[in-house]
């Protein structure tokens, strides 16, 4: 595959040594796009089969109806690179062991977490930060009307998903489900993911001397992402982004809100790494 026209942003030869791990395949298109920009190896986690409701809303198609979604999106990365590694595993990625866990996914090099389930956002937290491995977490927020972005990169962001979404486990603890992206085209999806794959080629080639190797250094500590659709979004009543950007008419919609977060000291998953208490959340 021919990188050259890239490479003066990306670190090509960097990413061709890189494995990703991407769990839940309504992100095939971050999967896609990494695949293009060089990465040579992935794991891929989904136990679901593609369904007609699929084909509006993620980037299959008719043909792939049936089939294991694992299996249509590891077909189309060895498209996009002959040469391209794809392990695939058609499975729940809560019931694993954390032996097995760490036998199929330990080498990765970044995970990415893609699914509506809560339960599998959190596992996926607390086995990132356990091995020190940079995460994204990425979502839809309610009718695709707003998206956001989490990633924890150990000694780079200090706070991991659970610090910054506290309240999204004290809402499960109450009882309350996960959160539906019904509603949610495909537009809005394809900016959520265009958007996480570039902080994904951010984490990866971190260090680089060029564009996206300096990314996660201007970004700081600002690891929570919030990405506005519909220009009349707002969080609980709240305009967030009119408190940030401002209230300009030039202000309306498609914009990205960077916000620092600050590490819990008492969070169960990654105080461990700075020698804290660690309690478990799942007994």
């Amino acid at each position: 595959m021919d990188l050259s026209r890239i490479s003066s942003s990306v670190d090509v030869n960097a990413l061709l040594q890189k494995h990703v791990t991407i769990v839940g395949l309504g992100a095939c298109k971050v999967a896609e796009g990494l695949a293009k920009c060089g990465v040579g190896s992935f794991s891929l986690i989904d136990f679901d089969t593609v369904s007609p409701s699929n084909i509006a809303r993620q980037d299959f198609n008719f043909t792939d109806i049936a089939r294991r979604k694992v299996e249509a999106v590891a077909e189309r990365l060895v498209r996009i690179n002959p040469e391209v590694e794809v392990e695939t595993y058609a499975l729940n990625y809560c019931a694993l062991s954390v032996e097995e866990h760490d036998r199929l996914f330990g080498h990765t090099d970044l995970f990415v977490f893609a699914t509506d389930s809560f339960i599998a956002q959190a596992r996926g937290n607390r086995e990132a930060t356990r091995l020190r491995k940079p995460a994204l977490f990425i979502g839809l927020y309610r009718g695709g009307r707003a998206a956001e972005i989490v990633y924890w990169f150990h000694g780079v962001t200090p706070a991991c998903y659970r610090c910054i979404c506290s309240i999204r486990y004290e809402a499960f603890a109450r009882g309350q489900g996960n959160i539906s992206s019904e509603g949610g085209t495909i537009f809005d999806l394809g900016l959520l993911h265009s958007i996480a794959g570039q902080i994904g080629l951010g984490i990866l080639t971190h260090g680089a001397d060029n564009r996206y190797g300096r990314l996660l250094q201007q970004l700081g500590n600002r690891n929570l992402l919030q990405t506005k659709i519909d220009p009349k979004y707002a969080l609980a009543g709240k305009d967030i982004f009119g408190k940030y950007l401002g209230n300009h008419p030039a202000n309306f919609s498609f914009t990205t809100i960077a916000l620092p977060m600050e590490r819990d000291p008492n969070c169960p998953d990654c105080s461990s790494l700075y020698k804290q208490p660690v309690e478990n959340l799942y007994g």
